[in-house]
C-alpha cells in the first residue's frame, strides 16, 4: 500500500508538470492519502508485534515429524537422564512426556549458564523448555537450546537422605568424586553471599584435617533454610554431588535438609 502511494504520487507530479500547472488536490483527497499511510503503517507494526509476542506451540514428543526441522517449539516433561557435560563444553539430557522421550541437547554458553544458576536438569526433575527440533532421517529427533531464559525447572523433591550414608573424608574429596554422592562434615571457615540479581551461588567453606572444601547452592536451597546461614566457626555436615568448577573441588548441594549444623559432641 505505501509503495502503491508512493508510485501514484510520483506519476501524478510527473503529469502536472509535463501537461500544465499543478492541479491541487481537495483537502478530503489528502486527508484520505495520508490516513492510509497511517493505517498502513499501523498495520505493518501490528503484524510484526504478533509475530514476536505469539504463543510458541506446546508440542508433543510423539507429535513431531519429518517436516518439523528446525522448527521453534515448547515442550514439557520429566527429565529421564540427568545432564552430562561434555569436554567440550556441551550438554544433554533426555526427558519424556507420556507421549515419547526426546534427547536435549546444549552447548557451551548453554551449559554454562545452567551450571552458574544450578539449574542443570536431573533425573526426576519437571522441565518446560524452547528449542529448535533436528529431525534427520534414519535418526531419533532431537531438541536442541537455543535460550536458557526460556527453560523453567521445577526441582524433584525427595526426602533427605541421613548424611552418615556415603561419608567421606572432608580432606579426600577429589576431581576423580565428579558426579558421585556424598556426605561430608567440617568447620565452617566462611561464607560468601551472592549480591543482588547475582547467578553466582551461595559458598560455605569448610575445613578439616588441613583441606578445605567449597559447598556451593543456590537461592531455592536458602529460602528452605529460612534466609538463615549458620556462623562461621559450626560443625557443619552437608551431603551434595561432587563437582569441578575452574579446576575447584566442590560439593553441590540441591536440599535445604542436606545441609545441617551438629550439635556439639556429635
Amino acid at each position: 500500500m505505501i509503495l502503491l502511494f508512493v508510485v501514484l504520487s510520483s506519476n501524478n507530479s510527473k503529469d502536472d508538470s509535463a501537461y500544465g500547472p499543478q492541479v491541487k488536490r481537495p483537502l478530503r483527497v489528502r486527508v484520505l492519502q495520508y490516513a492510509s499511510l497511517v493505517l498502513a503503517v499501523a498495520g505493518l507494526a501490528l503484524l510484526y508485534l504478533f509475530s514476536v509476542n505469539r504463543d510458541i506451540p506446546l508440542v508433543r514428543i510423539s507429535d513431531v515429524t519429518p517436516t518439523m526441522n528446525f522448527a521453534y517449539v515448547r515442550m514439557a516433561g520429566e527429565v529421564t537422564r540427568d545432564t552430562y557435560v561434555f569436554q567440550s563444553g556441551g550438554m544433554v539430557f533426555d526427558m519424556k512426556d507420556g507421549s515419547g522421550e526426546i534427547t536435549v541437547m546444549g552447548g557451551r554458553a548453554q551449559a554454562q549458564a545452567l551450571e552458574a544458576a544450578g539449574k542443570l536438569p536431573q533425573r526426576g526433575d519437571r522441565i518446560e523448555l524452547t528449542g529448535s527440533l533436528s529431525v534427520n532421517a534414519g535418526q531419533e529427533p532431537k531438541l536442541r537450546i537455543q535460550s536458557t531464559d526460556q527453560l523453567v525447572l521445577n526441582r524433584k523433591r525427595v526426602a533427605a537422605v541421613p548424611a552418615a550414608e556415603n561419608r567421606v573424608r572432608l580432606a579426600d574429596v577429589t576431581a576423580a568424586h565428579k558426579g558421585d554422592q556424598v556426605s561430608v562434615t567440617g568447620t565452617l571457615k566462611s561464607v560468601d553471599i551472592p549480591g543482588p540479581g547475582s547467578k553466582a551461588p551461595y559458598v560455605l567453606t569448610l575445613a578439616a584435617d588441613g583441606a578445605e572444601l567449597a559447598v556451593v547452592f543456590w537461592e531455592d536451597v536458602f529460602q528452605g533454610l529460612d534466609k538463615k546461614l549458620p556462623m562461621p566457626g559450626k560443625t557443619i555436615s552437608a551431603r551434595g554431588r561432587v563437582g569441578v568448577h575452574k579446576d575447584a573441588v566442590q560439593l553441590k548441594v540441591w536440599e535445604p535438609g542436606d545441609l545441617r549444623v551438629m550439635e556439639s559432641g556429635k
